[in-house]
């Protein structure tokens, strides 16, 4: 299934805004999953310094992950398509 890398930038944000981001997108991904959509949250890393976020979905395609993220509410910059990579696959 593809993966797409989510980009955000959320300047001020706290330990309980990025707890509440993830329930949010952890409850819509369900609700789609619930409603046929294959769509699929696997991680994100927080970049404190940066004000970032780097969040990782599977999904059938950019648009699915588009509306995951905005039922979620959560803004972004960026979704792009990426190819994971790991120690065991080369």
């Amino acid at each position: 299934m593809p993966m797409f890398l989510v980009k955000r930038e959320l300047p001020g944000i706290t330990p309980d805004g990025i707890h509440g981001a993830g329930l949010r997108v952890k409850s819509c991904a369900a609700e789609m999953q619930k409603e046929g959509s294959d769509v699929h949250w696997l991680r994100s890393f927080f970049l404190p310094e940066a004000e970032q976020t780097h969040c990782y979905f599977e999904g059938p395609d950019e648009a699915a992950i588009r509306d995951l993220n905005e039922r979620a509410q959560i803004p972004f910059i960026e979704i792009s398509p990426v190819v994971e990579m790991t120690p065991d696959s080369v």
